[in-house]
């Protein structure tokens, strides 16, 4: 608090504007922090609500009642969360999260009770956050000694000396605005009217005896049971409006219904002070006003409160206004009820114990009129061990919000996070409330938040849990446009295990249907995902990629960790064809792809989006390609092929012919070499088709036959150019490293290379073989003419037969019947 505060004093009956002078001396002028706890200055609430409410709802764009819907929290949260970081006003979050907190609840209908009180409790906590701040160290302050100070100025200065004082002061505010609304009795401004008609009527003479304000408590006559009802109500609205801190309303009710003296008797609270103008002129014009006697007129409050012939809510209304807290208790219902009477009698106490100690001629009481002083002893921590001890809530969920109110009160913010850690995730508050669990999660994981922004150590173990936590569940609940700003608040490995499982949890495999599409076309379809649409087309998962990116998260390894995990996920549990495994039935490119495969292929297209790393995305899918060449699966290699060719992916523009070295020449070759194995099949395919195509007699159609030879050898050349470039791919093991370690994975690779060897390199030179022998027996062509002409039919079957013989002689399984 800075110097330039200053503390003024007016009647009871001043109406303050939002623009009025600061009244310290009011006790329900709320206040709030601008600065740093122990740095603040203290300024009219109702004031910054006001700019507030207008600020906020531009900002975010809602109307004028600020409705949303509730389930529109995390969003609007994360909006906010933004809105504050891009705007650089991070000491502004609570005041954002508070109107936030204001506003959401009031478009559920029907209200649910608990979630109101959940979103009032959350609130409450924004607002005493926003108002205490963060900071334990008192500002330095230069008050100037003078020969006499009122009591308004002695006030000022001990809220700028003492911090202690100055956070129960905040904090009884804080209790006063935060009060639930109460409905105050019926205005009846004629004084007892029912047991004045009742005197008249009964003794024929008015005896204004009885009809003073001390009449019925000292004559022993009971008023009039509609007046003792209303006399009643009043005492407790009286009492209600101080709770509130709201003694001029207090006043005024006391005078609308015909009962000034109240007023008179209650107004007695304002202190002594000095009210100057901010002009620099010595000319200044100084005001005094307030109860120059203050002390006395404490001492009989007081003795008022300890009356046991008075109502309740008289007695408390007296402890209250002399700070007093054994007479308040009995009318107590709240825990918030409890601690703002015990800060407010100890901020009476300890402001009494000033002014004796500064004050000119004058003792802390004395034994014919004492005040209280029990609370002088009294620090923040043993109030709340007195009010806990008392067990007040019977609500888990509002008993958790009031400890964290309490730490933050105490200044004990990491207990406040192992508390909410302790709560949902060591309790499991899910368990019972699913509703609730969210709900604090939400908060648990933005005040972390608004710690670490404005720089206040936290325990990182427990804070990074809870923001993780708070993530998850943001995945499950689908918020997937919010889920890249939560992860980028997180540790590097963490941020990138928990994106990379929310861009795994896409897949759901019980819903995917086998994919039937044809090679010609497979391409399109694959990346039209009507057909898959729970992983989403290429489109909306680079959305997801882009969003990382845009939160700077490591998005090279996050692709790289969401592709293993999903490899890891489908993979764990195949069964795996041995080396000693017959070899398997070689699909059509054109049969229906497996559910499975289809996974495995668009998990590997989380690769493809970033140009650092294609040859990472090729080395991926070389491991896959072995995976299905193995179970003969040439379909899910065409899907696959299909899925990397993408036109949007910095794959499909790769050049295969620029040079490369180690290891990255290692994978372009390999891969170059599953995409010529696939295209000899899906040439031969197409051989084979035209091949039945043949036409019957060549002399009834003869263009037609024309046509066809034209077409089975522009095919059967290409085919013959596609399996050269095969033989030149084929991946042999180089021997001129048997002292290199190989790793186990380099092993495995090695195994599997073998495998498709084993299986493909035979299968591609019979087709090859078999051809050959179609061709020199057509009639069309009449090879075998020139074959036994020059007497080599015979040796040309012979080498066909002697090489069937001696596959089926080492491998008698593999005797292949067409």
């Amino acid at each position: 608090m800075t110097s330039s505060v200053s503390m003024i004093v007016d009647s009871p009956d001043t109406q303050h504007s939002a623009d009025a002078p600061l009244r310290v001396t009011d006790l329900m002028q709320p206040y709030t922090s601008t600065e740093s706890r122990g740095q603040r200055t203290l300024l009219p609430t109702n004031t910054l609500n006001g700019f507030m409410s207008v600020h906020f709802n531009n900002e975010l764009g809602l109307n004028d009642d600020g409705f949303f819907n509730t389930d529109e929290a995390f969003i609007q949260f994360a909006q906010t969360f933004s809105l504050i970081h891009q705007q650089v006003d991070l000491q502004k979050a609570p005041e954002y999260y508070e109107e936030l907190s204001r506003n959401e609840p009031v478009k559920s209908f029907p209200i649910d009770l608990t979630q109101f009180r959940l979103w009032e409790a959350e609130r409450n906590t924004w607002n005493l956050i926003k108002q205490l701040q963060l900071s334990t160290h008192p500002t330095e302050v230069n008050i100037p000694e003078k020969l006499y100070q009122t009591d308004g100025a002695l006030q000022c200065e001990l809220l700028a000396r003492n911090l202690s004082f100055a956070e129960a002061w905040i904090v009884r505010q804080w209790l006063q605005n935060t009060a639930l609304q109460f409905l105050p009795v019926e205005t009846n401004p004629e004084y007892w009217s029912d047991t004045k008609t009742h005197i008249l009527f009964k003794s024929k003479k008015l005896n204004s005896q009885y009809l003073d304000p001390d009449g019925p408590y000292r004559t022993g006559n009971a008023l009039q049971p509609q007046d003792q009802i209303h006399d009643n109500e009043l005492a407790k609205s009286i009492y209600e409006y101080l709770r509130r801190g709201q003694l001029d309303a207090a006043c005024e009710i006391s005078k609308k219904n015909g009962q000034s003296w109240r007023a008179a008797s209650i107004s007695g609270y304002i202190v002594n002070g000095e009210k100057t103008d901010d002009g620099s002129d010595v000319d200044s014009m100084i005001k005094s006003s307030g109860n120059i006697n203050r002390h006395l007129w404490r001492a009989t409050c007081y003795q008022l409160a300890q009356e046991a012939g008075f109502d309740l809510y008289d007695r408390a209304t007296y402890a209250v206004l002399c700070g007093d807290v054994d007479n308040v208790f009995p009318v107590c219902r709240s825990w918030e009820d409890y601690i703002w009477a015990y800060f407010n009698g100890l901020i009476e106490c300890r402001l009494e114990q000033y002014f004796s100690q500064r004050g000119q001629l004058r003792e802390l009481g004395d034994a014919d009129l004492p005040v209280p002083t029990q609370l002088l002893s009294l620090t923040p921590e043993d109030i709340f061990r007195k009010v806990d001890a008392r067990q007040i809530d019977r609500d888990p969920l509002m008993a958790l919000f009031h400890k964290i109110q309490k730490l933050f009160i105490l200044n004990k913010l990491d207990e406040i996070i192992n508390c909410l850690k302790e709560e949902l995730l060591d309790k499991q508050l899910s368990y019972y409330d699913n509703t609730a669990y969210s709900h604090i999660l939400r908060f648990a994981a933005h005040f972390v938040l608004f710690l670490r922004d404005i720089m206040h150590p936290t325990p990182d173990k427990e804070s990074d849990d809870l923001i993780k936590t708070y993530t998850e569940l943001l995945i499950d609940f689908k918020q997937d446009s919010i889920i890249a700003l939560y992860a980028s608040k997180l540790p590097r490995e963490m941020s990138i295990e928990t994106y990379a499982l929310f861009l795994k949890s896409n897949y759901n495999l019980a819903k995917l249907k086998p994919l039937q599409v044809s090679s010609t076309n497979i391409c399109i379809n694959f990346l039209n995902h009507s057909y898959l649409d729970i992983t989403g087309s290429y489109d909306e998962r680079f959305k997801f990629y882009s969003l990382a990116e845009q939160h700077s998260l490591n998005v090279t390894a996050i692709a790289r960790r969401t592709s293993d995990l999903i490899l890891e996920e489908y993979l764990k549990n195949e069964r795996y064809p041995n080396s000693d495994s017959s070899s398997p039935r070689i699909a059509s490119p054109n049969e229906p792809v497996d559910s499975k495969d289809i996974v495995l292929i668009r998990g590997l297209e989380w690769l493809t989006f970033n140009k650092d790393q294609v040859v990472e995305a090729m080395d991926r899918a070389n491991a896959l390609f072995r995976r299905f060449l193995v179970c003969g699966k040439l379909n899910a290699v065409n899907t696959l092929l299909s899925s990397m060719a993408n036109p949007k992916s910095p794959l499909a523009s790769y050049n295969f012919d620029q040079e490369a070295e180690g290891h990255d020449l290692t994978v372009v070759l390999e891969y170059s070499f599953y995409r010529t194995m696939f295209n000899f099949f899906t040439k031969d395919e197409d051989w084979v088709k035209i091949w039945t195509e043949k036409p019957q007699s060549q002399t009834s159609f003869p263009r037609n036959s024309s046509e066809w030879t034209l077409r089975i050898k522009e095919t059967t050349d290409a085919l013959d150019q596609l399996f050269d470039q095969f033989l030149n791919a084929y991946i042999t093991n180089s021997e001129s490293e048997e002292d290199k370690i190989i790793t186990e994975e380099e092993e495995r690779r090695i195994q599997e290379l073998q495998r498709v060897s084993d299986i493909y390199i035979p299968e591609v030179i019979t087709h090859k073989s078999l051809q050959l022998a179609d061709l020199v027996a057509d009639e069309s062509r009449h090879l075998y003419v020139h074959f036994r002409r020059s007497k080599r039919l015979s040796l040309f079957l012979k080498m066909l037969r002697n090489s069937y013989l001696e596959i089926t002689r080492e491998n008698p399984d593999d005797i292949i019947v067409y």
